[in-house]
């Protein structure tokens, strides 16, 4: 049997969820106090945390702490003129959010996703436990403005709005739209990925649009384009901004009519696509450069998700490290489980031009030429060391140390270098003082100075 915590003061709310959660699959405990809440839960198996906004009173750091605490699903309960606590809620960790008054019809429907999410292995909207990997595609991240991703791309997933994805190369913007895709109703259907600034221009118009027998040199055959083999799916075009003013002219076509036109063809097919659009160019600056038309702009700029670089959310590093050393340990049979100290105080510090892409190649690398299943200074590129930004005075001694107590001890010596002052030391370390606050909890620095 599952257990269910119930934080409200609301006896009828109570009432409510004890009435409607079938009693033969959930057992219900109630709290209100905070304390005995945050006691209570690392006591029991729970799996479902359900808390009212009012009676928490706007203590947004409680949904920090019980996210941190395990990996049972948290539901948020406000009032529609409280729908904005919901968004923080969300970032902060929680799962899902209703609002009240609730409908009996509208649990049971919560209650049964959560039950078909868990049985598939697919629970999670975005990262939720130590991990905190979606969908384990590389998108990786603990810090404020990737939940903002993750956030933004779980809402607009189910509709059927074209997206622009922005961001530098190597961000992982490919990723965020295979996720967006698998959260669709297009999920089941194909996802054809073309990069616009990877094909030649006369060839990408037939790779896109087909061609008919005839039409030019070599074209023996009539040949389907992977917009129609792409029908019912998803469609992602990576650097849109490449694509020559003729081309913006023909996908302008299928926002407007549905349609393509194959090379050489005369009659039109109709198609039925998503299209999600990347860029790490400023199209704003290209249309008014004249070299990006307008209307699509317009068109594909329903959504904008942006993806910060690495750079400027330092406290994704260290959980990408472990991800990308789990992948290279498997691919390579390899069995590196350690890391200098001075090793993964550069790979903390650099930063990163490449941005994940640069990352995950590092650490190959670094797999690769380890020895004695040991990553240090000598097994990475020396670019890590040459450009990184170290916010601390002084390397560390080369003493293996996992990756966690390596952020452990840098953490001890930002607040020992500014007296206790957590707001210095967060600015010291490069995160904000949210996440210094929850690195502290989980590290139990509470009283170092």
């Amino acid at each position: 049997m599952q257990k269910a915590i119930i934080f409200s003061k609301d006896r009828e709310l109570k009432d409510f969820f004890q009435q409607n959660m079938n009693p033969a699959r959930y057992r219900c405990d109630e709290f209100w106090d905070k304390s005995a809440l945050l006691d209570q839960i690392g006591l029991a198996d729970y799996s479902i945390v359900i808390l009212d906004a009012g009676a928490v009173g706007g203590d947004m750091d409680m949904v920090s702490m019980l996210r941190e605490g395990g990996t049972y699903k948290i539901l948020w309960l406000t009032t529609e003129s409280g729908i904005g606590s919901a968004a923080t809620a969300i970032q902060r960790g929680a799962d899902f959010y209703l609002t009240l008054p609730l409908q009996e019809e509208t649990l049971k429907q919560v209650i049964v996703e959560w039950e078909q999410r868990e049985t598939a292995g697919d629970f999670r909207w975005w990262p939720a436990t130590e991990e905190m990997d979606l969908y384990a595609d590389g998108v990786i991240g603990r810090s404020e403005k990737v939940k903002k991703v993750f956030l933004m791309a779980s809402r607009v997933a189910p509709t059927d709005s074209s997206i622009l994805i922005t961001g530098e190369t190597g961000v992982g913007k490919e990723l965020v739209a295979r996720a967006i895709h698998r959260l669709s109703d297009r999920a089941n259907q194909t996802f054809v990925a073309v990069n616009c600034a990877a094909i030649p221009e006369n060839l990408l118009e037939s790779e896109l649009f087909g061609v008919k027998k005839g039409a030019f040199t070599g074209a023996v055959s009539d040949r389907r384009g992977l917009f129609e083999q792409a029908n019912h799916g998803s469609f992602f075009l990576d650097e849109i901004g490449e694509l020559s003013p003729g081309l913006q002219a023909k996908l302008l076509r299928i926002f407007e009519e549905g349609k393509v036109r194959p090379l050489g063809g005369s009659e039109e097919t109709p198609v039925d696509v998503r299209i999600l659009a990347a860029t790490n160019r400023d199209l704003r600056e290209a249309v008014k450069n004249g070299n990006f038309r307008e209307d699509l702009f317009y068109r594909i700029h329903v959504i904008n998700i942006h993806i910060p670089p690495l750079r400027e959310r330092p406290e994704d590093i260290p959980l990408l490290i472990k991800y990308f050393l789990e992948k290279y340990n498997r691919r390579f049979k390899r069995s590196v489980i350690s890391i200098t100290r001075e090793a993964v105080y550069g790979l903390i510090h650099y930063d990163y031009p490449g941005n994940i892409r640069e990352l995950e190649n590092i650490i190959q690398h670094g797999v690769l030429l380890s020895e004695d299943n040991v990553i240090g200074k000598t097994s990475l590129p020396p670019q890590v060391f040459q450009k990184a930004q170290l916010a601390i005075e002084g390397p560390p001694k080369d003493k293996e140390v996992s990756i966690q107590r390596a952020e452990e001890d840098l953490i001890k010596q930002a607040l020992t270098h500014n007296d206790g002052n957590q707001t210095e030391a967060a600015k010291q370390l490069g995160i904000s003082r949210s996440t210094l606050w929850r690195k502290i909890k989980t590290y139990k620095l509470e009283n170092f100075k």
